[in-house]
């Protein structure tokens, strides 16, 4: 069986390859750069990696592939996230189908990819599904993932000195939510691509959560005991979304992320209440957040 992951740079698809070349199967890595690839793939006799690029009509060749993992990265450059998921979720549906022997599709998706309004960035999760459901194959997955724990350390720099700190927009920060680490989604995904079981739907969903729930508090816990110092935990009201975001994304995405962030307080559309009801099965990872953010921070 040979697995493609395109594209196979993203942490997500590191954590999926690395747990496919634990298992008997043939493993190819798209990339835009090939010198992206890390060594340990590349002295791995079952591992293999081509050149192509999602973003580009054609460019794309998934010969001899039997399931593919399609991932739709995020863009921060300013342009239309939602037209560049349009454009990768298209591009990776037509060499699906040109390459003919496809039999499983996996995207990795998020939670709330159902909703085509009022949820911000994960609109671009929805416009993805809404197109590669359409994907002429056996079987379709999509693994609607809850709030990456690694998101917390996007940014490591408040974190350095002598008296760190670290921004929450999700409040109050003792509000807990689903999040789950990188290498549980790994895991999940690869175990999704090689799952042979016919599903009873297509496509068939699943929401993929950490072992428990946690909170801005329990973050500030796990930076603690990482740091072996306080960590100053600085909340960041909805009042002041915009201007806080605005120091980190271009004008013309601003409204998305603001209205992620919006989305997934407690009143909000991904809030409380849509927690309370799963819109498929849910997968639990086994990855504690103390964990995740140890070896983020080390990585």
């Amino acid at each position: 069986m040979r697995v493609t992951v395109v594209p196979a740079s993203t942490k997500s698809g590191v954590a999926t390859i690395r747990s496919l070349l634990s298992k008997p199967v043939q493993v190819r890595g798209i990339y835009r750069d090939l010198s992206k690839i890390p060594a340990t793939f590349s002295a791995d006799a079952n591992f293999s990696a081509i050149e192509g690029n999602a973003s580009d009509e054609g460019a794309l060749d998934l010969t001899g592939s039997d399931a593919v993992l399609a991932i739709i990265p995020p863009v921060f450059d300013g342009r239309d996230p939602i037209e560049h998921a349009k454009k990768l979720s298209s591009n990776i549906k037509t060499a699906i189908e040109m390459a003919g022997n496809v039999k499983i599709l996996v995207l990795l998706s998020s939670g709330g990819a159902e909703f085509s309004e009022g949820v911000g960035e994960i609109k671009t999760n929805n416009k993805a599904e809404e197109i590669l459901r359409q994907t002429k194959v056996e079987s379709i997955v999509f693994v609607r993932c809850a709030y990456f724990m690694e998101n917390w350390t996007m940014d490591l720099a408040t974190l350095k000195g002598p008296d760190p700190f670290f921004f929450s927009t999700i409040t109050p920060v003792d509000y807990k939510i689903p999040m789950v680490s990188v290498s549980d989604i790994g895991t999940t995904l690869a175990e999704q691509l090689i799952d042979k079981a016919t599903l009873a739907e297509k496509p068939y969903i699943v929401e993929l959560h950490g072992p428990q729930n946690y909170s801005p508090l329990d973050v500030q816990a796990a930076f603690a005991k990482a740091l072996g110092k306080d960590v100053e935990l600085r909340p960041v009201e909805k009042d002041n979304f915009r201007k806080f975001y605005a120091q980190i994304f271009p004008p013309s995405i601003l409204d998305y992320w603001v209205e992620l962030a919006m989305s997934i307080l407690p009143d909000g559309k991904l809030g409380t209440e849509y927690m309370l009801h799963p819109r498929g099965p849910v997968l639990y990872g086994r990855t504690d957040l103390e964990t995740a953010i140890k070896a983020s921070i080390g990585a």
